[in-house]
């Protein structure tokens, strides 16, 4: 079986409120819907970020993968990507995630089965997913307006009412330092059980980290990790060491070059994977092997994927024995999914899926009422908020 043709196809999906983060606010997800064309019939797809460069990326890409058979994701990866000195070529490691993706569910089709197969083999048939609650401005029908400890209480007892969360992470770097922290504080009251993570996204100064580590440690309040507190490998290590809380990123430690550095140093604790920021499938176990050697442990990030990037990131989930922490997931904040039969959370959980390949089909009215949702208001900027517009991420002693 060889690839005959590449498509992509963007869309944008709105969120049910605005999501508010350190560096901006999330309305919506735009996204690439790829699908790879074989001389046997099959066409397997794909999703990764959205947008003009994407786009032009996987066109670019084009003349390097036809002829390619979907199983050879090294000679993909060999041809498209350059890992020698930290160069990124015209085919950023997005665009390759998601080429890679629709190779394999080509051939998982083709072969009858699916993914994590292919990956080696689940070792588990579902995978957990934390409840991630952010502040949110109000959205349409009065939806979200979330901003003071008591409404995030509430709406954690709503999702977890809803979806049987056990897992709680708090999106912070939008509020004080010490607003959030009281944020913190009444969800470990309210759910002494639930393991709670704290996500700043890297808004705060070595010296706040500092301090906000002080008072977690003066309330007695533990966390599961603390993600990102600070910027850069140099400030997480200057912070962890003062730190009896794990560290974890999707920030600072993103590539191959930032490896050893960030191991070295002992910048953090745990790696947060992430299907489409470390090229794909294949580079996320190469990346989980080193974490193994280091004694690091192994989560997973979210960035608003759609239900095809959410079945790459199960089947990942499934085929790894060192992810043992509940993955993030914005699925519950988005509208609607381009897919025909939407994930629904179980206590918690979400199914593998077991169908050949990703598992997934492609709903394609949704495809073409999102697509022109793309077309007519752009991509997605996720990096500035209109209602604060001389924002930049708060640097303030607590």
């Amino acid at each position: 079986m060889k690839i005959t043709d590449i498509k992509v196809t963007p869309v944008t999906v709105p969120m049910e409120a605005p999501l508010r983060w350190s560096m901006g606010v999330e309305t919506g997800t735009t996204r690439a819907i790829i699908e790879v064309s074989t001389d046997e019939g099959i066409t397997g797809i794909g999703e990764t970020y959205g947008g003009n460069a994407i786009e032009h990326a996987i066109e670019a890409a084009k003349p390097y993968i036809l002829g390619l058979d979907p199983l050879e994701t090294g000679i993909l990866n060999h041809r498209l990507g350059v890992f020698c000195i930290g160069y990124e070529t015209a085919v950023p490691a997005v665009a390759r995630a998601g080429i890679e993706m629709a190779f394999l569910d080509a051939a998982g089709k083709a072969l009858n089965r699916p993914i994590h197969s292919l990956l080696g083999g689940a070792v588990r048939d579902r995978v957990e997913t934390a409840a991630y609650l952010f502040f949110r401005y109000e959205g349409e029908g009065g939806i979200g307006g979330e901003s003071t400890a008591e409404e995030m209480v509430e709406r954690t007892e709503e999702l977890i009412s809803r979806y049987g969360f056990r897992v709680l992470k708090l999106k912070g770097g939008v509020l004080p330092p010490k607003v959030e922290f009281e944020v913190v504080r009444q969800l470990q009251k309210r759910f002494p059980d639930s393991p709670l993570r704290w996500d700043p996204n890297a808004a705060w100064s070595v010296e706040t980290s500092l301090q906000v580590l002080r008072r977690l440690d003066a309330e007695n309040i533990e966390l599961e990790y603390l993600e990102d507190p600070t910027w850069n490998l140099e400030g997480m290590s200057l912070v962890r060491k003062a730190s009896t809380i794990p560290f974890a990123t999707n920030m600072c430690l993103v590539a191959w070059e930032q490896l050893a550095p960030g191991i070295q140093m002992r910048s953090v604790d745990i790696i947060l994977s992430d299907v489409h920021f470390w090229g794909g499938f294949r580079q996320n176990q190469r990346m989980m092997a080193v974490c193994d050697a280091f004694h690091l442990g192994v989560g997973m990030h979210s960035d608003r994927e759609l239900g095809i990037s959410t079945a790459a990131m199960l089947h990942l989930a499934a085929a790894s024995p060192s992810l043992v922490y509940a993955i993030d997931s914005h699925y519950h904040d988005q509208v609607a999914d381009i897919i025909t039969q939407p994930f629904q959370y179980k206590d918690g959980f979400f199914d593998v899926p077991q169908g050949p390949g990703l598992g997934v089909e492609i709903n394609w009215d949704n495809v073409e009422k999102y697509n022109r949702l793309y077309r007519e208001q752009g991509q997605v900027n996720e990096f500035y908020d209109t209602r604060r517009p001389n924002w930049v991420p708060a640097l303030p002693i607590f």
